[in-house]
């Protein structure tokens, strides 16, 4: 029978974390789905907890790399394409789920054809497990459940941050994944972002304003990485010139849109600031009346709520 959903676990070196992330998939009071497990050529001993799981009856593949990509973004297109469901679901080898998470989330997509992609809040936790205080949901953990038209999100979330931060807290339709242009591979650290607001075109998205996923911060993430050596900066402003043409922003828009990153990009000590100037200088070579564009808009343009509580 296929299943749902089909969760994809792309693992690489989080031997500590990956034992406890696949018991959370199993875990699941929502049953019907198949899991994907897939090791980029692991140098711990991920490979021998993987083999744990082989013979689960969840489990539909176990593929394991022979040379490391590299890129988690290949290892997600390999478990997409593996998978039989009509719902994806990436969950981060470090990362832990509620057993909640895809009993809230799937219904909600089901609902409604129009709706692409529904993810929940995170609790950050630290590589021990333990809460951190730390949020990136200002609306708070309210209970709320949010509908969006898709591409009214990307321009009110998405162009600011990437709002859907972490995969693990993402279900999505396989459905549209064939309307995603493979350039986001090309961003190693933030391509993510680019592949939420290609999936979000689609259709509407649901947000569940409850922490139904653990998102572990720790120093060995490819993220955290990024953050030290500048890489991150360097995707952002590569994407953020692709939502120039994605988004059909107008010269307005993209004057507060510089307006807004560069005013980020000054306060920050970031590795190689006159390569990115230099390199990037539609987003971070904003001057004053860039700036104050962009604070104008803020304060005189309000953006009408996108969004419809639905619960």
């Amino acid at each position: 029978m296929t299943p749902t959903v089909s969760v994809i676990i792309p693992n690489y070196n989080h031997e500590p974390y990956l034992k406890e992330r696949i018991e959370s998939v199993l875990a699941q009071d929502y049953q019907d789905f198949e899991l994907i497990l897939l090791d980029d050529c692991s140098t711990d001993n991920s490979k021998e907890i993987i083999e744990l799981y082989r013979d689960n009856p969840h489990v539909a593949h176990v593929v394991m790399n022979e040379q490391n990509t590299g890129n988690t973004f290949v290892q997600w297109e390999r478990g997409i394409h593996l998978a039989r469901g009509r719902f994806i679901w990436i969950a981060e080898s470090d990362d832990v789920a509620d057993q909640h998470f895809l009993s809230t989330l799937i219904p909600l997509l089901e609902a409604d054809e129009t709706r692409v992609v529904a993810y929940s809040h995170s609790q950050m936790i630290d590589s021990n497990g333990h809460p951190l205080q730390q949020t990136w949901h200002k609306k708070g953990s309210s209970g709320d459940i949010l509908v969006y038209d898709g591409k009214s999100f990307n321009h009110s979330e998405m162009l600011r941050h990437c709002a859907i931060y972490n995969a693990s807290m993402t279900v999505f339709r396989k459905s549209v994944f064939k309307m995603v242009p493979g350039d986001y591979q090309h961003f190693r650290y933030q391509g993510d972002w680019l592949f939420w607001a290609y999936v979000c075109r689609q259709g509407d998205v649901v947000e569940v304003c409850r922490q139904l996923n653990r998102l572990r911060r720790h120093g060995n993430e490819v993220s955290a990485r990024a953050e030290r050596n500048g890489a991150k900066w360097r995707d952002t402003a590569g994407i953020l010139t692709r939502f120039i043409d994605i988004m059909q922003l107008s010269s307005w828009q993209q004057r507060c849109l510089r307006g807004r990153w560069s005013k980020r990009f000054c306060k920050e000590d970031i590795p190689d600031k006159d390569g990115l100037l230099s390199d990037f200088p539609q987003i971070y070579a904003g001057t004053f009346f860039d700036m104050l564009c962009y604070e104008l808009d803020k304060l005189f343009c309000p953006k009408n709520r996108p969004y419809l509580i639905i619960s």
